[in-house]
């Protein structure tokens, strides 16, 4: 799936802010998801960055074929082995040269993980992550392979699950990698009740557009950290989860009405096109929207 999306990992090289990898990706989350970026390269078989800087925090997954580095930054020479299902982590601001070689050219992972400066993670740390060149570690493989799944799709499940996914990734690097760890967990009780009104409120109205986690967490006047926790423990499923349940219910009602096509009925219950509406619809009512409609 080639990518026409216009954001772009960026890094910094002789004071010049430019792409990480020069070449378009082969897939890419692009602008969908705001403060998460995922791009799928064919990477080179060998290559050399000198004097570069990370332009944000980065995770690379590894697949295929064993890579060979050579990093030289903060005063030192490392040499690491990175193997299929394993990932490395550089913080925003590292200044390095890294050499790296392969047996043959393969597929690459790349994931931008910026939370906006005004999100702090629980407890008031920020996000500031230590970095780690070999890390074999399950628990952020698979939240990172759910943001691989998403971007292959073509992102099905919408903005939301992407947010929510990536800030969860956050938390755990910041929980296990992070110079400032946000410690045990004291978000409890659930969204005051107010909050969690107005919340709601603003979901129905916007069902038809782009809900994004942030704003929800804005709404709330929390964190998108807070909000996330603090929204499932009052309404029993995680913000995407309510979002799509209430699509799916407002397009059931919709379909009710014999004067709306199925594509009015898709864009106005939030639906990027009909397909995928169709899609969705299918995946998780069990049958499509006309099957529904002539059932009625």
């Amino acid at each position: 799936m080639a990518s026409d999306a216009t954001r772009r990992i960026l890094t910094a090289r002789n004071g010049k802010v430019e792409p990480l990898i020069p070449r378009e990706p082969i897939a890419s989350s692009g602008e969908k998801w705001r403060g998460i970026t995922l791009e799928k390269h064919l990477a080179d078989r060998d290559y050399v960055r000198s004097n570069f800087a990370t332009h944000s925090n980065l995770v690379h997954v590894f697949t295929g074929s064993p890579v060979t580095q050579e990093w030289r930054f903060d005063g030192h020479n490392y040499r690491v082995q990175n193997t299929a299902g394993s990932m490395m982590l550089a913080p925003r601001g590292l200044q390095a040269t890294v050499r790296a070689m392969r047996i043959r050219p393969d597929v690459q992972w790349i994931l931008e993980l910026e939370p906006s400066p005004s999100q702090d993670l629980l407890n008031g740390r920020k996000f500031e992550p230590i970095p780690q060149l070999n890390l074999r570690d399950p628990q952020a493989i698979r939240l990172v392979q759910l943001l691989q799944t998403e971007v292959e799709n073509g992102t099905p499940t919408g903005n939301l699950f992407g947010e929510t996914i990536g800030n969860s990734l956050i938390l755990y690097l910041a929980q296990h990698y992070s110079t400032a760890s946000p410690g045990q967990d004291q978000v409890r009780g659930g969204l005051p009740g107010l909050r969690l009104k107005r919340v709601l409120e603003y979901i129905e109205v916007n069902l038809s557009r782009d809900i994004h986690l942030n704003g929800l967490a804005e709404i709330a006047g929390l964190s998108a950290f807070h909000f996330a926790k603090l929204f499932k423990q009052s309404t029993g499923v995680s913000p995407h989860q309510y979002v799509l349940q209430r699509r799916l219910e407002r397009a059931k009602e919709l379909l009710r009405k014999p004067s709306m096509s199925l594509t009015e009925i898709g864009l106005e219950s939030g639906f990027t096109d009909q397909s995928h509406f169709t899609n969705v619809f299918r995946r998780f009512v069990g049958s499509t929207p006309a099957k529904f409609r002539s059932s009625l």
